[in-house]
């Protein structure tokens, strides 16, 4: 059994976690504006957004933070990290019928973006510790993203990842698009727009092939 995930393998002087995420439209707009977005090169948005964190990190924390490192979901650096568990230990609810942990106020519109281990005291982030746990989103939700998946892939005894991926490969209509996912009604507001849903879920097609 591997041994358990300590703060202080992640940084020496870490006795705390930042957890950054981004609900909404937002940084997909601000990514569509960077260089990032046009220079040709491979995996833009999560250049796009280590670029952004780091930036927003230093100038949040400055030189007498005592130190900070930052860790993405998207790379393959170890040690892998746990996204979805580190959300319920930060408040949200376990994953829903989509799979996804349903933002109370952003729905199924928001993702992990990375990880910020440091120290809180010398940052003077101590007080992140005692906010107010963020909720389930899915409490209390008739769910009616289970009939709107053509797959039967969404269920609330939860996400079947290979029916998904099955339609998703013969389908058109799911491979840039979600019916389900649309249908939440957490965070409405903060839909992606269709160009932008359509470039992550063709992100992901590669993952659905076999």
């Amino acid at each position: 059994m591997a041994p358990a995930l300590q703060l202080r393998s992640l940084h020496p002087t870490a006795n705390g976690a930042l957890i950054v995420g981004s609900g909404g439209r937002a940084l997909f707009e601000r990514f569509g504006e960077s260089p990032e977005r046009h220079d040709g090169g491979a995996s833009p948005l999560d250049r796009f957004t280590a670029a952004a964190i780091g930036d927003a990190a230093a100038e949040a924390l400055g030189p007498g933070a005592g130190g900070f490192r930052l860790l993405f979901p998207f790379t393959d650096s170890l040690p892998a990290l746990p996204f979805q568990r580190l959300g319920r230990a930060a408040g949200l609810g376990g994953p829903g019928p989509l799979g996804l942990q349903i933002h109370p106020q952003f729905g199924p519109w928001w993702a992990y973006r990375g990880l910020i281990a440091l120290a809180l005291s010398d940052a003077g982030w101590a007080a992140a510790a005692s906010v107010d746990p963020l909720g389930d989103g899915c409490a209390g939700c008739a769910a009616p993203c289970v009939a709107a998946c053509p797959a039967g892939a969404v269920r609330s005894a939860g996400f079947s990842v290979a029916d998904c991926h099955a339609r998703r490969l013969s389908a058109p209509d799911c491979r840039l698009s979600c019916a389900a996912r649309i249908r939440c009604v957490r965070g409405p507001e903060h839909r992606y727009t269709d160009q932008q849903l359509a470039f992550h879920m063709a992100a992901s097609m590669p993952v659905a092939r076999p």
